[in-house]
């Protein structure tokens, strides 16, 4: 998100870094699975991050995958309430991305997306709060 937020800075996009996260998968991912499953894997994260954050209930996925809602989220929630949102729905995204197309293929993705970001200490396989450690 941190390199999307430099681009849109650089650019003056009014568009949120999210939404330029989740477009830069999008092509990736449908081609994957399809525009159905990029539209449920990024609806499924969407609600997992609702749990967490609930002001995001404002937000959704549009049938062609696309969200929808951060924007008129602004006039109405605390901004850094929207920055947690906008984390904890792009996290979920990756996990879920992690769990259905495996760690390899996610890094892959993200690398071939943002060539710049560092992917050291990602800790996929140290789990994550919601799994059962042994």
């Amino acid at each position: 998100m941190a390199l999307e937020a430099a681009v849109n800075k650089n650019s003056d996009s009014k568009t949120p870094a999210t939404f330029h996260v989740c477009e830069k998968l999008r092509p990736s991912l449908a081609t994957m699975m399809g525009n159905a499953g990029f539209q449920a894997l990024l609806s499924y994260a969407l609600a997992l991050a609702i749990k967490e954050v609930a002001c995001l209930r404002a937000v959704h996925v549009n049938v062609d995958g696309s969200l929808e809602g951060l924007v008129e989220l602004k006039e109405q929630v605390d901004p850094e309430r929207i920055i947690e949102g906008k984390i904890v729905l792009i996290a979920q995204l990756l996990g879920l991305m992690v769990v259905f197309i495996g760690e390899g293929l996610t890094v892959r993705l993200v690398c071939e997306v943002w060539p710049k970001v560092s992917l050291n200490n990602l800790g996929f396989a140290k789990g994550n709060k919601n799994e059962k450690t042994k």
